[in-house]
């Protein structure tokens, strides 16, 4: 029987409301900009709510023999109706992509994820509630986080379905060819509105991990769930500061959350208006035990805020490392992720990446792999190295002046501390890139880096399939949509 007598769910829910309390700002706030820079498209609603292309334009190369499966990816597709824009990029509704590859053809089909707030803002010809960054007086009895669920975030597939993930309400269920949504996914009766956030993990057996937070009660939901998609266990864990947290780690043992000094201090209008980034609060590490969730060590590291991780490993010694993109403060979460809503460019300090270690004898350190070619975001690595020593990383980054984003995909060899890059040019911002290993049981760094780029000026996306062990050759195959799509966050790749 999963085990998960340990949830109070009216108390955990009690406390994840505050994510959708709301009241009305000035109309002013949300009003459609005009005059947007070139690269402001990618910060636009698409040409259609419902996007299909059979075969896209091959432009350079050729599609590599045995590379067959999807490429799903999701972010924010809808940023404005009745002529006013949401405050922040986080707060659109969802857009699930997917990119079939095979027999020498990618094909295309982009569907917005049709939530139950999609339906009613539909409806509405308005957006009827704010979210993350954005707050607008409900119109509507709201009965749960569900309510304002934008899926707007990540992506898992499982089985015949993929599930459209958030960070503050449960996972969406979507049909793998179609992409039509099927509604919430409820783990368990007693999880029902439960919080399932937006970076599960996989382990070496298959097992998926993943975890909800309320930063109000300080604690964290874990889920262990079978491959095939059943619930085994969840665990309320309490005493995490209420910091941040949209990401964590894992060993082939442990599970490792980092709750960062941008702290939840203070009653908000909205999620984000809680956090007030504390200079002097050091960050709170808590690693679990797999095997024994009540088992538990922490850490304490400077002051520091990051969204996303890299691997983690055990050393022989018991040390664990695990690497990290440390962004500067709050600055985009608070800032700059609004200002590109508005079609100005974002100010802050870069993203860098950063290797942590936790000592067995309770000390830990954070120190820069590189400042080279910041910013450093969205880290991939080769996920049947999962939890054990990787050596290489890929990222995208190289920043450029007068325009937002990323530029290039980098590949970071933590042994010897080199770097290769493709650069995709000024015009074009490059999205998060997977590794997809070319066969099992291979060399770590043999396979493909396979991902996203829009060139606004040319307007239109590409698909992009590069060799990881030789990115600064350039892509072996680009594929072109007729189209320019949002820009995303977060993908998955499915062998089917």
């Amino acid at each position: 029987m999963p085990k998960y007598a340990h949830i109070d769910r009216r108390s955990v829910m009690k406390a994840f409301g505050a994510l959708t309390a709301a009241s009305a700002l000035p109309k002013a706030a949300f009003a459609k900009a005009q005059n947007f820079p070139d690269w402001h498209i990618g910060w636009q609603n698409p040409e259609k709510h419902h996007l299909q292309t059979d075969g896209l334009r091959l432009v350079q190369g050729q599609l590599p023999q045995g590379l067959k499966g999807t490429l799903y990816r999701n972010g924010p597709g809808i940023h404005e109706r009745g002529g006013f824009r949401m405050n922040h990029w986080f707060d659109g509704d969802g857009m699930m992509q997917a990119f079939r590859f095979g027999d020498g053809k990618v094909s295309h089909r982009g569907r917005v994820i049709e939530t139950e707030l999609y339906r009613r803002n539909e409806a509405a010809g308005r957006f009827t509630v704010g979210g993350f960054g954005t707050f607008i007086e409900p119109s509507f009895q709201m009965t749960g986080p569900d309510s304002a669920n934008a899926a707007n975030t990540s992506v898992l597939p499982l089985g015949d379905e993929v599930l459209a993930l958030w960070e503050g309400g449960s996972a969406y269920r979507l049909d793998a060819q179609t992409l039509e949504a099927k509604g919430i996914k409820t783990w368990a009766p007693k999880l029902q509105g439960m919080p399932f956030s937006a970076h599960p993990k996989i382990d070496r057996k298959g097992n998926i991990w993943n975890f909800g937070q309320s930063v109000a009660m300080q604690a964290l939901i874990l889920y262990k769930i079978s491959p095939k998609g059943k619930l085994l266990q969840t665990k309320l864990v309490k005493n995490v500061p209420g910091g941040m947290i949209h990401d964590f780690c894992i060993t082939d043992r442990h599970l490792i959350f980092m709750a960062p000094s941008f702290r939840a201090v203070k009653h908000g209008r909205n999620y984000l208006e809680q956090f007030v980034y504390q200079k002097d609060a050091p960050q709170h590490v808590v690693v679990f035990d797999m095997d024994d969730l009540d088992a538990r060590r922490d850490f304490e590291l400077p002051p520091g805020f990051q969204f996303h991780f890299g691997n983690a490993y055990v050393e022989t010694s018991g040390d664990i490392r695990f690497t990290l993109c440390r962004t500067h403060e709050d600055d985009f979460v608070s800032h700059s992720a609004k200002a590109l809503m508005r079609g100005e460019l974002p100010e802050g300090g870069p993203t860098i990446l950063n290797e942590v270690v936790l000592r067995q004898n309770g000390t830990a350190t954070i120190a820069p792999v590189t400042d080279a070619l910041a910013t450093h975001e969205f880290p991939q690595f080769n996920q049947s190295y999962s939890g054990r020593a990787a050596r290489y990383l890929y990222t995208a980054g190289k920043s450029r002046k007068g325009r937002p984003g990323e530029s290039a995909v980098l590949r970071h060899d933590l042994k010897s501390g080199k770097m290769d890059m493709y650069d995709y040019g000024e015009t074009v911002m490059a999205e998060e890139h997977l590794f997809v290993p070319s066969k099992p049981g291979i060399s770590e760094d043999d396979g493909w880096l396979i991902g996203t780029a829009l060139d606004y000026k040319s307007k239109k996306t590409t698909v992009n399939i590069l060799r990881a062990d030789a990115l600064s050759d350039g892509p072996i195959a680009v594929f072109e949509l007729p189209y320019a799509l949002p820009l995303g966050f977060h993908g998955a790749w499915s062998n089917t």
